[in-house]
């Protein structure tokens, strides 16, 4: 076992955490707030989703990402309580899953150089020394902080507790 197939097991798992938390979660308060300043599901999901695609191209793949992603989602974003900003609750899920997918497909077939690679020239470059400690950030460690958030959002919502 090399250090992409290690890698690709957790990402893959994240589209099953995500559904755990998200799936008996109401259409029409996917986009909400509930009147707090947690981060709703559609904001979330839409935010991992673009730095899953992110994270593949700081390593080199290439990634169509939606032209309105950036602004919605990159650091520092807003999460707002406008619904239409945002995908419906069957898009946010199924592009979080196709991107996860694809991320952790990526990460598999990339070779120890790339994941190697200096990450000098991005901006995580004050806190990891190569692409392949990146992505491990982005696609390992960073979701589960925002499943977090999710599970706080859950319980504010009165849903409890994922299962």
């Amino acid at each position: 076992m090399n250090t992409a197939t290690t890698l690709a097991a957790p990402m893959n798992f994240m589209p099953h955490w995500a559904s755990m938390l998200v799936n008996e979660i109401p259409d029409d308060q996917f986009a909400t707030r509930l009147g707090t300043t947690i981060n709703h599901p559609a904001f979330v999901l839409g935010h991992l989703s673009y730095y899953a695609a992110v994270a593949v191209q700081l390593l080199g793949g290439e990634v169509e990402i939606g032209e309105n992603e950036a602004v919605l989602y990159q650091h520092g974003a807003e999460c707002c309580d406008d619904a239409s900003a945002y995908p419906d609750k069957q898009a946010c899920i199924e592009l979080f899953n196709a991107r996860m997918k694809m991320a952790a497909n990526f990460i598999a077939t990339s070779s120890e150089e790339t994941l190697n690679a200096s990450a000098a020239d991005t901006p995580f470059a004050e806190r990891f020394d190569t692409l392949g400690q990146v992505a491990t950030f982005m696609l390992i460690a960073h979701p589960p902080f925002h499943f977090g958030q999710l599970s706080a959002w859950r319980r504010v919502a009165g849903i409890g507790p994922a299962s």
